[in-house]
């Protein structure tokens, strides 16, 4: 709870220097006066900043709306010149504070006060009309403001400008004035335009040399309006200015002469001739203007004095805003028996709104921007209360997109990175982050959380925003392509790597105590599924693509075997022997939800479209292997391929979601196979191989421009077939076997997303 003191902390005082470097309000003082002719008088402008503090270096520009009445100088020093009623302005930046001056007659000594621009006659006539200085001849005479609107018997002054033909001021001029209508509106030899009836003429100013300018004068009987509305609130002491506009003519302000202002309890509100608004007392008042044939009400209410605020969160200590974050303020202004005063305006202030934005509705504040600034609240009234928070917006917590990659040495992938709330709710894009890696020999990263394969083994990379909150990622560098294969002396199956670039570096990725074969890739690269006859059933199994944290996921007695992965990495598709029949099914990464998705004939080789919701399979149910369709969760099945002539085996789908699959047929009493793409939403299909190699199944590089073929090395050989691995580019080329001893198999490859 805020109460008045005398003692302004420091942080206040911080604030408020921060605060105040533009004018909140400009005061001038008194708001009225009377002085005979050749009277001076000093009048007082006061500027306040946001905070309410009054800012002593702040000078304001004084000027005189009539200056044949009454003039003023850059101290503010008013000096009357002929009866009459002007008012006297201070102008700082757009804000701007009056006072009325009305000069009354009396005797002037001394020669009497002169203008700027030149001296005032005997007359009370100003030829000059307060040019502004300028040098050079004038050529070109323009009147200010270009036009003018006026309601009947309503007055204004239009003022000349002499100006060179660069457009800058000349040197003042002399001028006279004329209408040219004058039963609309007459001007004097000052350039004061008085209405007199509803019409348009026009006022001719004519200079030396035959210099000329003209005006339009609208004179529309229309209505008044007080600009600030039907009403005002107010905190005793505090001071405001009513306007009064007329809305048709561009809410142009009426000169505060013409009008009177009068408060129904002088008690409750008090209001002077230029509409200066002053509360008293607690209550209710209505003021009303009165002038030029119309009369307008708006009604205040002064609230009680506010002694207390009450504000939430607590002020002693900083606020800290995640980064896209909001934190919740509250502020209740108190009277001296600590009830509520709802009426009382609180007006609130960030320091540094590209760091900060507050919603003054809602009274949340939302972080923008990493780095410090100050909320503050201040209250009504001439010495309002205020309370002031330190605010530092922060990064958050870090969550990566991927916090496992795979990548072939020299392959890259970026990692994405968020702000997170508590909760872990998305905040945002995560800026201003340090990416490191434990260990560059193996893979590096850029500025932009771009990781790059430099040698086989696993890093951890690691992102860090500003506060210190980090999160981390594992990166396994290996070969680009893994096939099962024999090695040596041993026959059973293994996984091996290898790369393009040298194909007779071959590196073993298992040891296996039964077979290990049908590997694939999680989408992001960094986990294996594989199967496995370590416990003398083919079962799947899932390990880190460097060969640790081999899980079990499958238990039953039953074969199974050619796992893929769900699209988001989360599950198994696989093919699994059941009561006889070769089925698809699928389960978590657990082993759990294991369930059937097409079962009811032989289906085999799965495979799951880029966006999950596709799977394609091989299935016999008309008599020979057709390529099925079904949705993710075994729904919609149906035919691809609808041939009885030949078979379409191993589906594979592609990155950019085709589909590719092996063709096998009768061409010229031989059997040919030969992989194709087919585009599924059209059914074209395009030759990605020719047919002169017996392949069995294949896969396809993600940049889609190798594909790697196993082939029988004898295919007349079926009792014991021997397989080997060519490597060939997309389109055409010659195929290049991976070297193979004499008794050694190849066969199932998998490329590294």
């Amino acid at each position: 709870m805020i109460m008045p003191s005398r003692f302004v902390p420091v942080v206040l005082l911080i604030a408020t220097r921060v605060a105040a470097q533009n004018v909140s309000e400009l005061q001038v003082a008194p708001p009225s006066i009377s002085i005979k002719v050749g009277e001076r008088y000093g009048l007082l402008a006061t500027a306040y900043d946001r905070a309410g503090n009054v800012m002593p270096t702040a000078r304001p520009v004084w000027s005189s709306n009539n200056t044949t009445v009454a003039r003023v100088d850059n101290s503010g020093t008013v000096t009357g010149m002929a009866t009459g009623v002007a008012i006297v302005e201070a102008r700082i930046g757009q804000k701007r504070g009056q006072a009325a001056v009305q000069v009354t007659a009396g005797s002037t000594t001394g020669g009497g006060p002169t203008t700027t621009s030149g001296p005032a006659t005997a007359t009370g006539v100003d030829p000059y009309a307060g040019q502004p200085p300028g040098t050079g001849t004038a050529t070109v005479l323009r009147i200010d403001p270009p036009s003018v609107y006026l309601l009947p018997s309503e007055n204004t002054r239009v003022a000349p400008r002499a100006l060179r033909d660069d457009g800058f001021p000349a040197s003042p001029v002399q001028v006279t004035w004329k209408s040219l209508r004058e039963d609309i509106a007459s001007v004097d030899a000052n350039g004061t335009v008085v209405a007199l009836s509803p019409g348009q003429g026009t006022v001719l100013m004519t200079g030396p040399s035959g210099l000329t300018a003209t005006a339009p004068i609208v004179v529309q009987q229309a209505e008044l309006a007080i600009q600030e509305g039907a009403s005002l609130t107010m905190a005793p002491g505090e001071v405001d200015t009513l306007h009064v506009v007329v809305p048709t003519q561009g809410n142009r302000l009426v000169s505060p002469i013409a009008l009177s202002w009068a408060s129904t309890d002088q008690s409750v509100a008090q209001v002077n001739l230029t509409g200066v608004v002053k509360a008293i007392g607690s209550g209710k008042a209505v003021l009303g203007v009165s002038g030029l044939l119309q009369q307008k009400n708006i009604d205040v209410l002064v609230h009680r004095a506010v002694e207390m605020m009450e504000v939430l969160p607590s002020r002693r200590a900083d606020v800290e805003v995640p980064l896209l974050a909001t934190v919740k303020f509250s502020a209740r202004a108190l009277a001296a028996d600590s009830t509520t005063v709802p009426e009382a305006r609180l007006s609130w202030f960030v320091a540094d709104s590209g760091i900060a934005a507050f919603d003054a509705t809602t009274l949340v504040l939302s972080g923008r921007r990493i780095g410090r600034t100050t909320i503050s609240v201040r209250g009504p009234g001439p010495n309002p209360l205020a309370a002031t928070w330190n605010v530092s917006v922060i990064a958050g917590s870090v969550k990566l997109a991927r916090t496992r990659v795979g990548l072939s040495q020299n392959g890259r992938r970026q990692l994405r990175a968020s702000f997170i709330d508590d909760t872990g709710a998305v905040l945002g894009p995560a800026t201003g982050l340090q990416w490191s890696s434990d260990a560059p020999a193996v893979a590096t990263v850029a500025e932009d959380g771009t990781v790059s394969g430099v040698g086989f083994g696993h890093a951890r990379v690691t992102a860090t925003a500003p506060g210190g909150k980090n999160a981390t990622a594992d990166v396994y560098v290996e070969s680009e392509l893994l096939l099962a294969g024999t090695r040596g002396s041993s026959s059973k199956l293994q996984l091996y790597w290898i790369d393009r670039s040298n194909l007779a570096d071959v590196r073993r990725a298992t040891s296996d105590t039964g077979q290990a074969m049908d590997a694939a890739f999680s989408p992001d690269g960094s986990r294996i599924a594989f199967v496995s006859t370590r416990d003398g059933n083919p079962e799947i199994y899932v390990m880190y693509t460097d060969g640790t944290n081999a899980t079990r996921v499958t238990t039953d007695p039953l074969p199974d075997g050619r796992p893929v992965f769900t699209a988001d990495g989360g599950g198994l598709v696989y093919q699994a022997q059941r009561a006889g029949k070769i089925g698809i099914y699928t389960a978590a990464l657990d082993g759990s939800g294991v369930r059937p998705l097409a079962a009811d004939s032989t289906s085999q080789t799965p495979t799951v479209s880029p966006d999950g919701g596709t799977i394609a399979y091989a299935s016999v149910r008309n008599k020979s292997y057709d390529i099925w369709l079904m949705g993710r969760d075994g729904a919609n099945q149906r035919a691809f391929t609808k041939t009885a002539d030949r078979n379409e085996t191993e589906p594979r789908f592609l990155r950019d979601g085709s589909l590719a699959f092996l063709v096998e047929r009768r061409e010229e009493n031989r059997t040919v196979r030969q992989v194709v793409k087919a585009d599924l939403a059209t059914g074209v299909l395009t030759p990605l191989t020719g047919i002169d190699l017996p392949v069995s199944s294949f896969d396809v590089s993600p940049q889609g421009d190798l594909i790697a073929l196993v082939v029988p090395a004898d295919p007349g050989n079926r009792r014991n077939p021997m397989y080997r691995i060519y490597l060939q580019p997309v389109g055409g080329g010659a195929p290049t076997p991976i070297p193979t001893g004499p008794t050694e198999q190849m066969v199932a490859p998998a490329f590294l997303p």
